[in-house]
């Protein structure tokens, strides 16, 4: 299983999940014409704190985990064959807040990350060096920072939002289209990934059949070839095919 250091989209290990062995991934190693960070099998990201790793990754199976560098993993959710989200402890909390020396004091720059359960047992526990992270975020000019939030550099943030994205699409029976390295499943079967056509609303639509919307497999539309591409709810959207009526 791939995965890169989380605040620099590189340095991509080999992780095995069950021993907790890794790697790291050598240029020698990436599939050919590979260039960017989407066009690799990557299952997640990982981070180092005091020279102990954590990681979030997507099992084969579809399920989110967790790990700490203790090798206890903890399952966040799973992904149902349907493409809803199942919430593996529902309720479940990450809690990010300033951290504080024994006597009370503030630690500068320093964060208590906490996964907690809906009955408020806490499952996991640690403190990090946040401050790095706000500040390379607050120090990127690049164009690519004006499509970036602090998740993209903080692994913890990033945990934290996804642990709510997955809380709401549970609740709301969301089902996303999710695309792996080597295609996307759309109601029901697998679709290459040099097979799939994307549309986004208001564009001219390049084929006619029915398409998915991407963001909720539960819209979907018929289109002819020349129309444009609908909204669904007013909201403008992206579009995949997904066969012949």
């Amino acid at each position: 299983m791939w995965l890169y250091k989380h605040h620099t989209c590189s340095d991509i290990i080999d992780l095995d999940p069950v021993t907790g062995r890794w790697r790291y991934v050598e240029d020698a190693d990436k599939p050919p014409g590979a260039r960017v960070l989407a066009e690799l099998p990557v299952r997640g990201s990982y981070t180092e704190v005091d020279g102990n790793r954590f990681c979030s990754y997507w099992t084969d199976d579809d399920r989110f985990e967790f790990r700490t560098p203790e090798g206890r993993v903890i399952e966040i959710c799973r992904k149902l064959p349907d493409g809803t989200v199942q919430e593996s402890h529902p309720g479940l909390l990450c809690v990010i807040e300033p951290s504080r020396e024994r006597d009370g004091r503030l630690k500068p720059g320093w964060s208590d990350v906490s996964l907690v359960t809906a009955q408020g047992d806490v499952l996991y526990r640690l403190s990090y060096d946040a401050g790095t992270y706000l500040r390379l975020y607050a120090s990127d000019f690049t164009a690519a920072a004006a499509m970036q939030g602090l998740a993209d550099w903080d692994f913890f943030v990033a945990l934290k939002e996804a642990i709510e994205v997955f809380a709401k699409r549970a609740a709301s029976g969301q089902r996303q289209l999710t695309l792996s390295h080597d295609g996307a499943v759309i109601e029901g079967r697998k679709v290459p990934k040099d097979d799939l056509l994307f549309a986004g609303s208001g564009t001219s639509c390049p084929r006619s059949g029915v398409w998915v919307c991407v963001e909720d497999m539960r819209a979907a539309r018929i289109v002819q070839a020349g129309e444009p591409m609908p909204c669904v709810g007013d909201q403008p959207v992206q579009w995949v095919w997904s066969r012949s009526r």
